[in-house]
């Protein structure tokens, strides 16, 4: 099953280690995946909008801590031709993660403490409610969220969750002994998978939706050593 998306994404998900180029996020390197539904009976329409815009980005920062994995969850615009939908919704199943250390959403802003400021029209606190993903037995294999790697919008959710050209940012240490290329390993490869409950579509349906773990040639690294390729994933 998760080989068969994953071919179907072969040209539309990006998995990348790109070098940044401002503020504290200078040479830190990006992992980009996207996201497919897992939930029966969901409309054409909801599946390619969720399909089209869910993203994730995990960055770290090579100048200053490899034990802290930032996770960027985001909802893309798309020349102005964007769907309604709203992520309400985050989870985590297995992987290297040690704690969610703190949320970057409209109270919050990175560190160092002088910002910048998260996302004004983003509110979540960390701890989900349901505890796993809706629908989380039709994935391949079945998601089992860690609880205390999750995090949901607050009241009103559908207003305080993830829009259209919105963001969540979390950061999370690793656990002793490894770092945060471990971390990005584990979602190239489906050892660390992330669950997106996605709310108000134009219908007024709710969905949810998984990770990609795209085919080994399919991703590209783009870094200092050059180009390579990821191992199979065992879980295909």
């Amino acid at each position: 099953m998760r080989g068969s998306f994953s071919q179907r994404w072969t040209l539309t998900v990006l998995v990348s280690f790109v070098l940044g180029t401002m503020g504290q996020f200078a040479r830190a390197q990006t992992v980009t995946v996207g996201f497919y539904a897992i939930t029966p009976g969901i409309s054409q329409d909801n599946k390619e909008t969720g399909e089209t815009q869910l993203r994730l980005d995990v960055t770290h920062h090579v100048d200053t801590d490899p034990t802290r994995a930032y996770f960027k969850f985001y909802n893309r615009l798309l020349n102005d031709g964007s769907q309604p939908c709203v992520i309400t919704d985050i989870y985590i199943d297995d992987g290297q993660l040690e704690s969610l250390l703190y949320l970057v959403d409209k109270d919050d802003r990175y560190d160092p403490p002088n910002g910048p400021f998260g996302d004004p029209g983003v509110d979540f606190s960390i701890g989900a409610t349901p505890g796993n993903l809706p629908g989380g037995q039709y994935a391949d294999p079945a998601f089992v969220a860690t609880k205390r790697f999750s995090a949901d919008s607050d009241p009103p959710v559908n207003e305080m969750g993830i829009d259209p050209g919105q963001e969540l940012i979390a950061v999370y240490s690793v656990n002793l002994g490894t770092d945060v290329y471990d971390i990005e390993q584990e979602i190239l490869n489906g050892d660390l998978r992330i669950g997106y409950h996605v709310q108000a579509f134009g219908d007024g349906a709710s969905a949810s939706f998984v990770n990609v773990v795209p085919e080994p040639a399919t991703v590209l690294l783009l870094g200092l050593g050059g180009l390579a390729l990821i191992k199979k994933s065992k879980k295909i």
